[in-house]
């Protein structure tokens, strides 16, 4: 449910006078910046104002609304481990289907080291 904006009566009678330009520009004079007659926070109420008073915005001097920026939609970044999760995933994959020969790998060596610490006198 909308609300129903009640103005201020400076703002409505900003609305009533035509203004220049650089009341809604920073102007650069004399080597300094001279910040605009009114603030974007005041050009916004103003724009709204207008618009709720049937009065073109453009037509008082306001310039022309911005076009909206397009965002720009990327993949949300997670945490470390669950980005990781499939390369580690895939790692662990591969070790298995490697597992068995290592296995066997690992009993030889044993079995050698086994035989070298066995005495070879028999008593």
């Amino acid at each position: 449910m909308a609300t129903v904006r009640t103005f201020s009566a400076s703002i409505l009678s900003h609305i009533k006078a035509e203004h220049a330009e650089t009341c809604f520009k920073p102007v650069f004079v004399n080597g300094h910046w001279r910040s605009p007659r009114f603030s974007l926070r005041r050009q916004a109420e103003l724009r709204k104002a207008c618009t709720l008073n049937g009065v073109d915005p453009v037509s008082i001097g306001m310039p022309p609304p911005a076009p909206q920026k397009i965002m720009q939609k990327k993949p949300p970044k997670g945490h470390k481990q669950q980005r990781q999760y499939a390369d580690k995933q895939a790692i662990i994959e591969k070790n298995m289907e490697e597992m068995p020969e290592k296995i066997r790998k690992w009993k030889e060596t044993l079995a050698k080291e086994k035989l070298k610490a066995k005495p070879v006198l028999p008593f």
